[in-house]
């Protein structure tokens, strides 16, 4: 087809139904920062360029219907973006840097091939849809929207998806009326899995006619340690210093953020470097020397090491951002750690301990419980399995107390 059309004076395109194999962005001619709004819905795409976010002033895009296996990490250079539309696709995945498009108000992610959502999703503080429904969900983040009652969840027909967090329950359907007639999920159905997995939650259940059934529950994959409550085995090292230090980096982002940002934020890094209270400085001198990862970007020392050095006196100049998350602060403070360690302190935990006078956060050592909740649809009201993860033996005790709690084990 000609791609030499004339680019029309508007800064909404058009683009649906043209056939197009490769994002047109060669098109806007040196225009790109006039466009808002791109529909290219029912073409023929099968990636985004990493270049998109040349187009600092797009607000909305449409790509639905195509054949997109997989959003670039670059999406998050997009921070005008208030509505992504990439249904009928075949993701697999979503970036963890999707969270960075911090302007986002729509997000639709239905008819993929999804197994999981990122964790980071729910620091779009801006998010009012999020619609994940007819992908291939097997488990669901505790808080997949970071405001439970002005953002609309749909995950409706994923048929893989047989539990849902105790705290997205409670907090997000708990005596709440869904608009859907038909979930197409969370069934107390059994279920065969011909890939057996280590870490598999097996529960025996009654069905409606009182029928033993016996159902398998994947945690996420994450988790390398699942236990039931009856057993005791103490999280790692690597384990407990991630909960402590992930605790204290969310200490420092509600400092910086905006309801206490003008008494705090000054004062951010004296209190993350502060000696009396942590070994921030220590830990910092004991990474240099260390070649962790080449690839990283960042300063290098005189051997060639990925290192680089941060004093107390430095003086550090920061964006201005509408509110500040964890992922922030490792950038800013914390670039000499590990890779790895740099993930996963800015993805955060897996989950956070359903008891609410811990409330840790638990990044690869589990202890789970399940039970049932009700959810109100239309014309009846369902029974669905909830699934409650703790950070210890004693919490999930606790939590049991007030519960009724069904068995299960481990496979």
């Amino acid at each position: 087809m000609d791609y030499n059309e004339e680019l029309l004076p508007t800064t909404v395109l058009h683009w649906n139904y043209r056939g197009f194999t490769e994002f047109p962005l060669n098109q806007l001619k040196g225009e790109e920062g006039e466009v808002t709004d791109i529909y290219l819905k029912e073409n023929l795409l099968t990636r985004l360029p990493t270049n998109i976010g040349v187009l600092e002033h797009l607000e909305s895009l449409y790509v639905s219907g195509n054949d997109i296996t997989e959003l670039p990490r670059e999406i998050s250079k997009l921070r005008c973006l208030k509505c992504l539309d990439v249904s009928g696709n075949r993701l697999k995945r979503i970036p963890e840097e999707i969270a960075e498009a911090r302007s986002l108000k729509f997000l639709i992610l239905d008819e993929n091939e999804l197994t999981e959502l990122p964790l980071r999703i729910s620091e779009l503080r801006r998010l009012r849809y999020l619609s994940v429904c007819d992908n291939k969900l097997r488990w669901l983040p505790q808080r997949p929207v970071f405001n439970y009652h002005h953002c609309e969840f749909r995950f409706w027909r994923n048929s893989n998806l047989k539990t849902l967090p105790y705290s997205l329950w409670y907090h997000m359907f708990r005596d709440q009326q869904t608009r859907c007639l038909n979930i197409g999920c969370l069934e107390a159905a059994s279920h065969q899995n011909a890939n057996k997995r280590r870490n598999q939650c097996r529960l025996k259940l009654l069905d409606q006619d009182s029928n033993e059934i016996e159902v398998t529950i994947e945690p996420p994959s994450q988790y390398n340690v699942v236990l039931e409550s009856k057993f005791h085995s103490p999280p790692s090292l690597y384990e407990l210093s991630r909960r402590q230090f992930y605790q204290m980096i969310n200490t420092a982002v509600r400092k910086l953020n905006p309801q206490t940002y003008s008494f705090y934020s000054e004062h951010v890094r004296e209190n993350l470097y502060n000696e009396h209270n942590n070994n921030i400085i220590d830990l910092q001198e004991n990474f240099h020397g260390f070649n962790l990862d080449a690839n990283k970007n960042s300063s290098y020392d005189e051997n060639g090491n990925d290192y680089k050095p941060t004093t107390k006196e430095e003086v550090h100049k920061k964006s201005k951002k509408a509110y500040y998350v964890p992922a922030d602060v490792i950038k800013e403070y914390f670039n000499f750690l590990p890779n790895t360690l740099i993930s996963d302190l800015s993805n955060g935990p897996i989950s956070t301990c359903e008891n609410l006078n811990c409330k840790k956060p638990i990044f690869d050592h589990v202890f789970y419980e399940f039970c049932f909740g009700d959810i109100i649809l239309i014309d009846k009201i369902e029974d669905v399995l909830l699934s409650a993860a703790f950070c210890s033996k004693y919490c999930a005790d606790f939590w049991k107390r007030s519960k009724n709690a069904i068995p299960w084990s481990l496979s």
